[in-house]
């Protein structure tokens, strides 16, 4: 894995979550404000600063965030993975937000994954909308309620790389 990273470009990593279990699994891709937490799973990064170095100020988000539907679980066989943070990466606009942009400095990051929350507002990210069927409160039903943290990982972040415009080029 790569381990260098410039402080203008967002820390991609490949999160994978494995079913150990002897029977099928249900889970929720991340979905969109689960990594601020508005809504579960909450699934984020943690950037902890082993190196001195100012921190970004929190950046400012729309509270509106759509609900949850079918799509979004995804049914886990035995030995079988999924990455949480697939859905949401397709979109280019969210990298900045779902993956770590960092100062130049030495961090240690982790994931983190929990399906904790109990009541049905809180995984339709505090819209007051309805869950779109009942078969989709009966699928929350069977998610496994479970607090996840993945390895550790050790980066260092570089000042952000001169653009070839600032060094002349056309």
């Amino acid at each position: 894995m790569q381990t260098e990273f410039y402080d203008d470009e967002p820390i991609l990593f490949r999160v994978n979550i494995q079913n150990k279990a002897d029977s099928a699994l249900t889970l929720v891709y991340a979905l969109e404000g689960s990594d601020v937490p508005w809504r579960a799973p909450e699934a984020y990064f943690v950037a902890r600063q082993l190196t001195p170095a100012r921190l970004p100020a929190p950046s400012y988000r729309c509270a509106q965030v759509a609900g949850i539907d079918s799509t979004d679980f995804i049914t886990l066989l035995p030995g079988a993975s999924f990455d949480p943070l697939y859905k949401q990466a397709q979109s280019t606009v969210q990298l900045p937000t779902l993956y770590p942009l960092l100062p130049a400095g030495t961090y240690e990051i982790t994931f983190q994954y929990s399906t904790m929350p109990t009541q049905p507002l809180e995984w339709t990210g505090g819209s007051h909308e309805p869950l779109d069927v009942p078969a989709t409160e009966a699928r929350l039903r069977r998610v496994p309620r479970a607090s996840l943290e993945s390895n550790a990982v050790r980066v260092r972040v570089q000042p952000a790389r001169a653009r070839l415009k600032q060094l002349g080029a056309k």
